[in-house]
């Protein structure tokens, strides 16, 4: 498929947004505030962010993969060894940053085997622990690989009943948040104190763990949503807009999963730029982010998965 701005602008857009709500949020802007309802859907910019991130996941799955025939086993291989080699290389850089602003000197505050099940699987939502200890953000590993494990599923519906497959996942959602956001997800066998820290959660707008964010079926629709846009519009709609900076917005696009893969563990970069003022602080720290996602993703591009693809 070729490229599209529309899409590369969006996708720009929505890792642009992430920044503002995490720059904001550490720099006690209300920028970085969350709005919404409560336990429900209550978001900073970020998780709109997100939300359009998960859209244009599955526009994209739906415009490149859904008319493949492709065994479910190689189709998942090929989005694992997408996804994963890039992460493990920010594990890296997060675990660094980690141990160097980590004053206490435990390095693997969850446990070893934990932290190295987390860390290595990005499941650590799944274990009540949305992100874990070094990159916060990286609960988005569990959830889009979710998905993406449902996505033959969701584009075999959308192509025999687009209209009603979509009605579906939207009240899946929908029902899913409802019931999610009131009650959470059980991890471990309650206790009282548990009971104090959900009640205190739902005050502020989200459960321990913030499952409305990770668990899938509380996003099935947003994912869908991007299918349901890949099969039923020309896909001539895509491509209409053209305006000048093709290539900076393309490069940018590229740049979008590395940058959200490494900005949040960077933040305190921030702190420690903040005697050059705060328009600086954050031009430095942008820097900084940029020239850690960039080579990140070059040595991400000689992970030999056609190799790896072809034996499969």
């Amino acid at each position: 498929m070729n490229r599209s701005y529309l899409l590369d602008l969006l996708r720009v857009f929505a890792i642009g947004l992430v920044f503002v709500a995490h720059i904001g949020q550490y720099l006690g802007s209300d920028i970085g505030g969350f709005f919404g309802i409560k336990n429900f859907y209550f978001v900073s910019l970020g998780g709109v962010g997100v939300t359009l991130f998960l859209i244009l996941s599955g526009l994209l799955a739906g415009l490149t993969e859904a008319n493949r025939k492709t065994a479910y086993s190689s189709y998942l291989l090929k989005k694992v060894l997408r996804i994963y080699p890039l992460y493990w290389l920010s594990v890296i850089s997060s675990f660094i940053f980690f141990i160097t602003i980590n004053s206490s000197g435990k390095w693997f505050p969850s446990g070893f085997s934990t932290d190295l099940f987390g860390s290595l699987t990005g499941f650590y939502s799944w274990l009540g622990m949305w992100g874990g200890p070094y990159n916060p953000p990286s609960w988005f590993i569990a959830l889009i690989m979710a998905l993406y494990g449902l996505f033959p599923l969701m584009a075999w519906a959308m192509k025999k009943q687009p209209h009603l497959s979509l009605l579906i996942l939207f009240f899946i959602s929908i029902g899913s948040r409802l019931y999610v956001g009131e009650n959470g997800l059980a991890f471990g066998e309650g206790h009282f104190w548990d009971g104090v820290v959900e009640y205190g959660y739902r005050q502020f707008g989200f459960m321990p763990g913030r499952p409305t964010d990770w668990f899938p079926l509380c996003r099935v629709f947003e994912f869908g949503l991007g299918i349901y846009l890949a099969l039923t519009l020309n896909k001539k709609v895509w491509f209409v807009l053209q305006l000048p900076g093709k290539k900076t917005v393309a490069w940018l696009s590229d740049l979008s999963f590395p940058l959200f893969l490494v900005h949040y563990p960077m933040l305190f970069l921030l702190e420690w730029f903040e005697g050059l003022g705060t328009p600086l602080a954050i031009s430095a720290y942008l820097i900084a982010v940029t020239g850690l996602a960039y080579p990140l993703s070059k040595l991400d591009e000689k992970f030999p998965r056609k190799k790896l693809l072809a034996k499969s």
